[in-house]
């Protein structure tokens, strides 16, 4: 066992007091990362284009990160025949660019930086060029903001742990003093359960509202970003110890099991991944969530409470993924999908998540806003 695989190691790593001090050290720049002579060999995506629909130009947009999606989306375009090149989103130029492209498909980073660069040159891009993003601008703008995730979870429906979200300080002083404890305060732009703390008290949350209200704000786990004039606290849902990460693309479903380390309340980001046969329940509701937002894919976490019921803690349109078995079942790589009969059953088979989300983003928005009908799949 090496030392970052270590219990306590793990836990250091994604406190708070370990983020701030490694702040004052030097941090390696990953930058972008071509592993496409070392991607794994996983089933081909294929797409059935309709005949007399000319195949869209695309501009790929390179992500930032040691497991890059962007070589996976490469690898669908060229196995289908699509017309592509890498764009350099942040040149000066970046405009003239864009109009060789009918559409840019990439998100670079979860970084607070780069990704408010995606969100404004995408929204610009649709608005104002008339192009098509993946992920779109709305899209873009649900990426990594638990503030807005609580918003829309309400508005649809979901089995959301409950949120409370105050941008004002009275207001979420006289809220920190009515709610039930223990609550789980985050960092709106954060992810891998960093800038997760567990409040077991209301003199505790009160500390870190006058904190996130004062002139400078709350300081964060990351150097260039503080906690300012928010505060974001979810109900603290008692569980079996996992939590389940569902990734609902169309109509299907992969996922696994991710254990909280002991003497914590964490599972995302801590490494204790088990991958197995998931409850159809917790699938169901990705599937759910996926189609009332209209998204080719979207990734849900979580986690069972006490009563057996399930209670999502947060989602997003794309995640972190290492390999094209995101799912085993009796050690079987695959992917469960919805039957027409609303059975859900285990296909198998390994496969890239990212090429199955490219492909069902030309299927169900491309296509259709082209004037084309969609082809049967």
């Amino acid at each position: 066992m090496g030392l970052k695989d270590r219990r306590i190691v793990k836990k250091v790593r994604k406190s708070m007091l370990f983020s701030r001090l490694r702040q004052r050290l030097p941090m390696r720049d990953v930058g972008v990362v071509d592993d496409r002579g070392r991607i794994e060999d996983a089933d081909a995506v294929t797409i059935d284009w309709p005949a007399g629909v000319a195949k869209p130009r695309i501009g790929l947009v390179p992500d930032i990160g040691v497991f890059p999606r962007w070589t996976k989306h490469r690898r669908f375009l060229e196995t289908n025949g699509f017309e592509h090149e890498i764009f350099d989103i942040h040149a000066h130029d970046w405009i003239e660019k864009a109009k060789a492209f009918d559409i840019v498909v990439g998100l670079v980073s979860n970084e607070i930086g780069p990704l408010e660069e995606i969100r404004t040159k995408y929204h610009y891009l649709e608005t104002y060029l008339g192009k098509r993003c993946y992920p779109s601008a709305d899209q873009a703008l649900l990426y990594d903001d638990k503030c807005l995730e609580a918003y829309v979870a309400k508005v649809r429906g979901f089995p959301m742990a409950g949120s409370h979200i105050s941008h004002d300080k009275a207001d979420a002083l006289a809220m920190a003093g009515r709610a039930a404890y223990p609550l789980v305060s985050k960092v709106n732009h954060s992810s891998g359960s960093l800038g997760v703390e567990l409040v077991r008290t209301p003199r505790q949350a009160r500390r870190i509202v006058r904190q996130a209200f004062a002139r400078r704000g709350r300081s964060t786990y990351l150097p260039w970003d503080r906690q300012k004039n928010y505060v974001v606290f979810q109900d603290f849902v008692p569980n079996d110890g996992y939590d389940v990460r569902v990734m609902a693309i169309g109509r299907q479903a992969f996922g696994y099991y991710r254990k909280v380390l002991s003497g914590d309340f964490r599972a995302s980001g801590m490494g204790g991944v088990e991958k197995r046969a998931l409850p159809e329940e917790a699938v169901r509701i990705a599937l759910m969530a996926r189609e009332r937002l209209g998204l080719p894919q979207i990734v849900v976490d979580m986690v069972r409470g006490l009563d057996g019921r399930f209670a999502i803690v947060e989602f997003s349109i794309v995640c972190q993924v290492e390999t094209p078995e995101q799912l085993k079942v009796d050690g079987r790589p695959g992917s469960y999908v919805l039957g027409d009969d609303g059975a859900i059953r285990f296909e198998p088979g390994r496969v890239w998540v990212h090429e199955l989300a490219l492909k069902r983003f030309l299927l169900d928005d491309y296509l259709p806003r082209a004037g084309a009908k969609r082809p049967a799949c």
